[in-house]
């Protein structure tokens, strides 16, 4: 019997070049850099090197990026910067993303806010498995989840972490844990680190 697979769920590929488009914005999340990653995307980004800008978001002062640097604190400043972009980021340009999922998702909408289309965005796993969980019930959202039941930040309810992804949300789903037999309550694990 073939299992059966969340078509919802994304796939993420190492990032590359595309040598074809025309400017480069390359965000990489900086806590999640294993060593060798930096050179690796240098590599990866030698072919357009002229056209790029790297923007590191949380990053060590000691990392070395290609192209032209700039380093940012938070997400939220990276965020707030993607939302002004359209001046100067047309439909011929491309935006690297590399990160945790959170992080990616967050400067994806953004881009999106901006007039990016998802044809334009490429991204790169790296880092923790954690989720950001989006309630079916109260429609918050709880950062950072490492088990397969979290507590929701909105409403407290446990909720089943689903493996079904919004790519609108940039989240995974939570459902009250025992929706369909009240009481009936699986082990708590960690499972996404």
């Amino acid at each position: 019997m073939m299992q059966s697979q969340i078509v919802s769920r994304p796939r993420y590929r190492d990032l590359a070049a595309e040598d074809t488009a025309g400017a480069h914005l390359l965000i990489v999340e900086g806590d999640t850099l294993a060593a060798g990653q930096m050179a690796a995307l240098a590599t990866a980004f030698a072919v357009v090197a002229a056209r790029l800008q790297t923007w590191l978001v949380s990053a060590p002062a000691t990392a070395l990026a290609p192209g032209r640097v700039r380093r940012l604190h938070t997400v939220e400043e990276a965020r707030t910067a993607l939302e002004h972009i359209e001046d100067g980021f047309g439909i011929a340009d491309r935006l690297y993303l590399q990160g945790t999922e959170p992080f990616m998702w967050s400067l994806a909408t953004a881009a999106g806010r901006a007039g990016l289309s998802p044809t334009q965005i490429r991204m790169q796993h790296a880092g923790s498995l954690k989720r950001r969980v989006w309630c079916t019930h109260c429609h918050q959202t709880t950062e950072n989840v490492t088990t397969n039941i979290a507590t929701c930040a909105g409403c407290a309810r446990a909720l089943l972490v689903r493996d079904h992804f919004s790519r609108r949300l940039g989240a995974f789903m939570g459902v009250m844990v025992d929706a369909e037999v009240p009481g009936e309550v699986p082990q708590r694990e960690e499972v996404f680190r």
